[in-house]
């Protein structure tokens, strides 16, 4: 059984993000737990006490919070409630590695989601740490969310990590879902993509190659003419899609597609 974590602030498009990953826990029968962070500040005496009443606070309105979503929770299992303190990255991303996550699911900032993704510097962090996926869901995607495909981007490493392609078997077990493996090939370009994604048999429907020098470009493309329910790719350290996150410009450029992200550890 797969564990979710579902990070909020309690904003509207935290409020999406939740309901997506009510709605994922619900198809494929996963554990929930929704979690927020806070930083005590920095003051002179008695830090003890008000972190206790920050975080009582804190619990109080999560706890509140997620009770608007309970009617939607329909696998029976009630969902865990948790405050943490500290950097909001740093401390999600070390809850979900101390207690087996198998995948964040959060919201992204802004009505377009994208030039500043994923809560500030966690996608950053990710790629330090490069552990657990995160699915990214920009709030204006709220009415578009139609398709039922996974495009997974591959460069000519393919994917090797076990715990990712467990993931996506679970999500391909969704009925109606369809799993595309997508790559880019630069000019003179020769590789064997089934080879390298030979541990995907059984899972994967179509092989997709497109030739071209943007790789941003090619897969915007494709995803704005086609109907994809969400956009996985592999969080390779020092390669393209490292640089591609660091970069806000090009960052903005891909996300402006409004479709789900799903970063995948190495």
């Amino acid at each position: 059984m797969l564990n979710i974590l579902c990070p909020t602030d309690f904003s509207p498009n935290s409020e999406f993000a939740v309901e997506y990953a009510i709605n994922l826990s619900n198809t494929i029968g996963a554990r929930l737990t929704f979690i927020t962070s806070y930083k005590v500040p920095h003051v002179a005496g008695a830090l003890r006490a008000l972190d206790e009443k920050i975080k009582e606070a804190l619990d109080e309105d999560l706890r509140y919070f997620v009770r608007k979503f309970k009617d939607l929770i329909t696998t029976g299992k009630e969902p865990e409630i948790v405050v943490v303190e500290g950097n909001t990255s740093v401390s999600i991303l070390f809850y979900a590695k101390q207690h087996n996550i198998d995948l964040i699911i959060m919201g992204t900032k802004g009505s377009s989601g994208l030039a500043n993704v994923i809560m500030g510097s966690i996608t950053k962090k990710f790629f330090e740490q490069n552990e657990v996926p995160i699915l990214a869901i920009p709030f204006s995607s709220k009415e578009l969310l139609t398709g039922n495909t996974i495009l997974l981007t591959l460069d000519n490493k393919g994917i090797n990590n076990e715990h990712s392609i467990q993931l996506l078997t679970a999500l391909k077990n969704i009925p109606n879902t369809e799993l595309n493996v997508f790559h880019v090939s630069s000019p003179n370009e020769k590789i064997d993509l089934a080879e390298n994604t030979g541990k995907l048999i059984g899972i994967v429907d179509n092989i997709i190659e497109k030739d071209g020098i943007d790789a941003v470009k090619e897969i915007k493309q494709y995803v704005d003419e086609n109907n994809i329910g969400i956009v996985a790719m592999v969080g390779r350290r020092h390669s393209f899609w490292e640089r591609l996150f660091v970069e806000s410009n090009t960052t903005a450029e891909l996300f402006s597609t409004n479709v789900p992200i799903l970063m995948l550890p190495e």
